[in-house]
């Protein structure tokens, strides 16, 4: 099972760096999408 100790640590660098990815992009256009949500 040491395969396993030796793919995770990446997986989860590439799992949380997607996510910060999408929390940037959400917060870059996230302003203009608030206001049109808040003009509704």
């Amino acid at each position: 099972m040491d395969y396993v100790s030796a793919i995770v640590p990446p997986l989860v660098m590439a799992i949380g760096f997607g996510f910060l990815v999408r929390a940037i992009i959400r917060s870059q256009g996230g302003a203009q999408k608030a206001k049109e949500d808040a003009v509704d």
